[in-house]
């Protein structure tokens, strides 16, 4: 979460792990399961992400997303 003239924002980010370059970024008022579907629709329009590894939290809409688009994520809770 990002605060802004105090209001918060959720940083959505798409990372080359091999470059360390944000190749797609996105900035949502709110956290859902249905902006999650979209961030990953636009970014697989745009990127090869099928063999790509997701690393999130342990947030539902999160794995929910990640899982119905058929993605890898291994979950990681106060991690890096």
């Amino acid at each position: 979460m990002i605060q802004i003239n105090g209001e918060q924002y959720w940083l959505y980010a798409a990372i080359d792990a091999d470059t360390n370059r944000l190749p797609y970024v996105r900035l949502y008022s709110t956290r859902t399961q249905a902006l999650t579907e979209m961030f990953l629709a636009e970014l697989r329009d745009t990127h090869l992400i099928d063999d790509a590894i997701f690393l999130v939290d342990s947030a539902p809409w999160l794995q929910a997303a990640l899982d119905r688009h058929g993605l890898r994520f291994p979950s990681e809770r106060h991690g890096n």
